[in-house]
């Protein structure tokens, strides 16, 4: 407790007589074999949980003597672990929120309750966060779940939950079947004529979560007398309080009633998954996707994640026996920064094992980093679709995150006291941090770029079949070397030969027809002599073909395969695609540079860039012509370098056939140079390394940071 020995405050609670209520009830519980005592009414549901020093305070209180009384025999008796009053205070006010105290005679809850008026005005952003973040109740829930207990009983019986699980993997078998159709659904879930849908949906999953959190704290014999809507950030959703599993002293129970909301979601997840994944396009798969976006999203990013203050938090609380472990790891990981910054010694409670220290504060920045990078995938994802809805999320996480943490570091400098106290460590802090920001915004430190592209031959043909036929010969596999002129197709077409012989047929009537139309003095001969020409064109179109079933290589390379690999024996259509004839004497780098990255990109030197080829990332390709094409442009050089591909550059998905990139780009060109890996290199995904002039960090990271913006929201 606090060594505050005297409250300004107190006079308001000294003369007091008060003491618990006769229905309150209190459970011991064990926490790492350190008692706790919770205190339970369950007529006017309150609870509060105290340790072993505030229980010897508690149990004191009696209607019988005085607060005044009680304390100065605490004092008198036991100075060294006596409470101060300002402790006291805070203890008789959380009994008194709790509704657990009877009060002699009467009292003026200002007593107890109103200190805002005489302790300092909370900060603006405490009273605003009040407005947006509080609780209406509507119902108690106490009669439905009786009559209810039985159906509850089967719900969350073993069977019942073997059968969940069941269920459960169905549907992610089913998903992952069909994610790529999800996440292309799901990018204009938050368009406004959806979003009426996907509040529904929240609404409606949110309310059976609470309810499943109320029905197993009743099965295990808890009291749930409140349930009602709750506004977070002025959005209503269902809320219940389910404070009555506190009580419980198995740790395993109140991890389950913790657990009971997401094994709901578990639930409406899968059956929406499922009827999403086979049902027709319509409303209906529509609201299915709905509800298996927020309850995925909810439950894995939000809820399961114990690094979030939400069910996954309190389950691994009750489960390691740590209350309250936010709070504990967050008092663990200031105790620890006093020690290492201000050399403060560790006060009694901040002296765990050394085990338990190191997971509370490691706990503590898994949990910050944790939730700034959700917080921040929120706000992209908002404002891709709004952006100034997008932009006051961000100016609230940089407020919450950074700026706060800043304010509060900083606030005790203009501490007289405290500067006396820590002068020396906070000259240090002080100097190290000057030296810090000097480096970072005046040291010039390496600056790397790293661009996506793909490997292409200066000579390649694409090798496509001139006539319809069927395969006599050809390279049977990728990698074959083949010389110029040699036979790289064969083909064979019966039908070329029919209509030799149907053409030869044609001529040779045609003539004895002209030669009869002579002999009856040239009537019709136009119109035979026409068709004679027509047969002639024909013939010499037929020859062609003929001729072309014999594709010869046009220059030396390697035969690589087409996307349908065909053999001898296979039917080819005309103009089908077979495979490609490259020569790889000369390759190129054709790389994606965005505009916003183009800065610095053209004085670079061969020698500052290294390339590295996919599927022989170990070893290290040198180049030795850099060139930038001068204009912008949308078209992807390969498809190896979209999506469908693999790769990274995102295209239009109104014309996903064009290979049309979202932004616009410069075509950043390469020639490879000395010792290449093995196997053809044509068409492989490859990423270059771009060594720029050194500049500071702090730098790097603006520019990193308008390129961001400038790509993303175009500004």
């Amino acid at each position: 407790m606090a060594r505050r020995t005297f409250y300004d405050q107190w006079y308001r609670i000294g003369d007091l007589r008060i003491g618990l209520r006769g229905s309150v009830l209190v459970r011991r519980h064990e926490f790492r074999d350190e008692p706790w005592h919770v205190y339970y009414d369950p007529g006017h549901n309150g609870f509060y949980r105290a340790r072993a020093e505030t229980h010897d305070v508690i149990r004191r209180l009696t209607p019988e003597r005085t607060l005044r009384e009680i304390w100065t025999d605490m004092v008198q008796t036991a100075p060294e672990t006596a409470p101060g009053q300002e402790d006291f205070f805070d203890i008789v006010t959380a009994l008194y929120r709790g509704n657990l105290l009877h009060v002699e005679g009467t009292v003026d809850e200002a007593r107890l309750l109103d200190r805002a008026a005489t302790k300092k005005r909370k900060p603006l952003a405490q009273r605003i966060s009040g407005l947006m973040f509080f609780r209406v109740p509507l119902w108690d829930p106490e009669p439905f779940l009786d009559r209810h207990r039985r159906a509850f009983d089967v719900i969350y019986s073993a069977p019942v939950v073997a059968l969940v699980i069941a269920l459960f993997l169905w549907a992610g078998a089913v998903f992952a079947l069909n994610y790529e159709r999800a996440f292309a659904q799901s990018r204009g879930i938050l368009q406004a004529g959806n979003l009426v849908g996907l509040f529904l949906a929240t609404f409606a999953t949110h309310a059976l979560h609470e309810l499943s959190h109320a029905a197993l704290c009743k099965r295990f014999g808890g009291h749930v007398r409140q349930m009602g809507i709750m506004f977070l950030i002025l959005t209503p959703l269902p809320y219940a309080d389910v404070t009555a599993s506190w009580s419980f002293r198995d740790p395993l129970k109140r991890a389950m009633v913790g657990a009971a909301g997401m094994y709901v979601d578990l639930v409406s997840c899968a059956l929406a998954t499922l009827f999403w994944a086979y049902s027709p396009p319509g409303a209906a798969n529509e609201m299915a996707l709905n509800l298996m976006f927020v309850t995925a999203a909810y439950t894995f990013v939000f809820n399961a994640n114990p690094l979030m203050r939400f069910d996954g938090h309190y389950i691994l609380s009750d489960l390691i026996a740590i209350p309250n472990l936010h709070q504990a790891a967050q008092r663990q990981w200031n105790a620890e920064a006093k020690r290492l910054l201000l050399g403060e010694p560790l006060t009694v409670k901040a002296r765990p094992s050394g085990r338990r220290r190191a997971f509370l504060v490691a706990f503590f920045a898994g949990a910050w980093v944790y939730r700034t990078l959700v917080m921040i995938g929120i706000v992209t994802f908002v404002a891709d679709q709004y952006w100034g809805l997008g932009l006051v999320g961000a100016a609230a996480i940089a407020y919450s995150s950074f700026v706060m943490p800043i304010v509060k570091l900083v606030k005790p400098l203009t501490d007289r006291s405290f500067i006396a106290r820590h002068r020396a460590p906070v000259h240090r802090m002080l100097i190290g941090g000057t030296v810090v920001f000097g480096l970072l915004a005046f040291l010039p430190v390496p600056e790397t770029r790293r661009l996506e592209g793909v490997i292409e031959a200066a000579t390649r043909t694409v090798v496509v079949a001139p006539v319809e036929g069927e395969i006599v010969s050809m390279p049977d596999r990728s990698g074959v070397q083949v010389a110029q002129g040699a036979t790289l197709l064969l083909l064979t077409n019966p039908e070329l030969d029919d209509q030799t012989a149907e053409i030869a047929a044609g001529i040779a009537s045609n003539t004895a027809r002209e030669t009869q139309a002579r002999a009856n003095g040239g009537f019709a001969l136009a119109a035979i002599q026409q068709e004679r020409a027509e047969l002639q064109n024909r013939q010499a179109e037929n020859a062609q073909d003929i001729a072309r079933l014999a594709h010869v290589a046009p220059h030396d390379g390697v035969w690589v395969l087409g996307k349908r690999a065909f053999h001898p024996g296979n039917w080819v259509s005309k103009g089908e695609p077979v495979g490609t004839l490259v020569d790889e004497t000369v390759l190129k780098f054709l790389g994606v540079l965005p505009q916003a990255a183009a800065y610095g990109i053209g004085t670079l030197a061969p020698d500052r860039v290294s390339l590295r080829i996919e599927g022989a990332r170990g070893t290290e390709v040198a180049v030795d012509t850099l060139s930038i094409v001068p204009w912008s442009q949308k078209d992807l050089p390969s498809a190896a370098l979209s999506p469908l591909g693999g790769g990274g550059q995102s295209i239009d998905a109104d014309e996903p056939d064009r290979l049309q990139s979202v932004e616009r780009f410069f075509l950043f060109t390469a020639t490879l140079a000395g010792t290449r890996p093995e196997g053809v290199l044509d068409g492989r995904t490859a990423w270059l390394r771009m060594e720029l002039p050194p500049r500071p960090l702090l730098a790097q990271g603006w520019d990193r940071l308008r390129q961001f913006f400038q790509q993303r929201y175009t500004l």
